[in-house]
This record gives C-alpha cells, sequence and structure tokens, in this order.
C-alpha cells in the first residue's frame, strides 16, 4: 500500500463545464463571469470543508483564460472561501503554470496570497509539471512574490505531515 506524502485538492468543474480545459474556453464568453467565479469559490470552500486534503491546488484557476470580474469583487468572493481554508488548516499553493497560460500569471495573485498572509495560511510551491522541463519552473518568481506577500517559510510534506522550512 503507497502512502502519500502531500494530497492536493482543486476544482476543474462547475457541473459539466471543465472550465479551464482549453476545449471549452470560448463558453466564458457566454456566462455571467461574476456568478461563475462565485460558484467556483463555493466549491473551493466545500473542498476545504472536506478536511481530506493537505492543500488547495491553484487558488483563482479560474482566471486562466483572462476572464474574471474586478479584484475588488474577486476579493470579497474569496473572503469566505479563505477563512474555510484557514480554518481547515490547509495550505494553498503558489503554482507558477498560469505564467505559462493564456493568462500569463501566477496563481493565486498578489491580493489574494495577502488574504491568505493576513490569515496564517501557509503556502507551498508547484509548477504543475506535465512536462520534465517544466518542473520547478519560474520558481524563482513566486519566492520572490511569497516574500512580497509578507511569507519567510513554505512547508514541505512527508506522509502527510507538515513541515516549516524558511524560503531561501
Amino acid at each position: 500500500k503507497q502512502k502519500f506524502d502531500v494530497v492536493i485538492g482543486s476544482v476543474h468543474y462547475i457541473g459539466d463545464w471543465g472550465f479551464d480545459n482549453p476545449l471549452y474556453a470560448d463558453r466564458w464568453r457566454k456566462v455571467n463571469i461574476e456568478q461563475t467565479w462565485r460558484e467556483y469559490f463555493k466549491l473551493v470552500g466545500e473542498l476545504a470543508d472536506l478536511r481530506l486534503f493537505d492543500v488547495v491546488g491553484h487558488l483563482d484557476v479560474a482566471k486562466r483564460f483572462g476572464f474574471r470580474p474586478d479584484d475588488k469583487i474577486v476579493r470579497e468572493i474569496a473572503s469566505e472561501t479563505l477563512d474555510k481554508i484557514a480554518c481547515a488548516k490547509m495550505a494553498i499553493e503558489i503554482n507558477t503554470s498560469g505564467l505559462r497560460r493564456p493568462v500569463k500569471e501566477i496563481y493565486p495573485s498578489p491580493d489574494l496570497l495577502q488574504m491568505a498572509r493576513e490569515r496564517n495560511i501557509p503556502i507551498v510551491f508547484g509548477s504543475d509539471a506535465h512536462r520534465a522541463d517544466e518542473v520547478g519552473y519560474a520558481f524563482e518568481k513566486a519566492i520572490l512574490l511569497a516574500k512580497k506577500c509578507g511569507y519567510n517559510e513554505t512547508l514541505i510534506f512527508k506522509n502527510r505531515k507538515a513541515t516549516a522550512i524558511p524560503l531561501p
């Protein structure tokens, strides 16, 4: 029986729509963007409530194709979800794959990462690598973002037990 070091939970579907799948990206032009983001963050909050995962992956992946509400609305939408993540004692992932996607940004946004820091939500780093040359992609940018938002450590996991280590 194989044990896991870390279990990452993430949301990729709203109903039957794979909203971050390039095959279905055009649907973003037909939906209410704010309502879609509300549905997405509601699902992430439900994920946190399950208490099954150690980390929330790519927190604002809904921005992958560049469709998003105003930053103020995103902060309002994400606030309760971040509270749930903090309550569940989960970490969030700083994921660099957004730099390789149409949005050209790290997940999560600096605003959301700052909100997570205010709630003492720890961080981990991920590159969402699907090829060997993507492993650790742009981690230097992710570390700079984390430090800018007030983080000075990250978590590593072994057998689902977290250990904090200083950022380089």
